[in-house]
């Protein structure tokens, strides 16, 4: 139990920090498709992943270290493997990438 202490730590390029931004502001647009508690916990995760990489954006930078909860980790990786499941696009890449360290950090 004592790894899900610890925060998921990474770096990410600005342009996937923007594109991450835009993906869960229109996520979040549609509050009506969060219908169970899961949905909702999943959801304020993702509104506290999308400020915190907006407080990261006020600063230009090429990259940004970010360090998440394991909580806010682990809405990451829903959000790739339930949502955008897509290694081939850019976002969908690095989600892949995120997803599986998330994996590997928490099991």
């Amino acid at each position: 139990m004592s790894q899900l202490s610890s925060k998921y730590k990474c770096t990410m390029k600005r342009e996937f920090v923007e594109c991450l931004k835009v993906c869960i502001e229109q996520i979040l647009t549609h509050p009506s498709g969060f219908h169970s508690d899961d949905d909702k916990i999943w959801a304020s995760l993702l509104a506290e992943i999308k400020d915190r990489l907006y407080d990261k954006l006020g600063k230009w930078q090429p990259d940004y270290k970010v360090s998440f909860s394991p909580a806010q980790a682990i809405a990451l990786r829903i959000l790739y493997t339930d949502y955008i499941n897509e290694p081939v696009t850019y976002l969908g890449n690095k989600l892949h990438s995120i997803s599986n360290e998330v994996a590997q950090q928490y099991n």
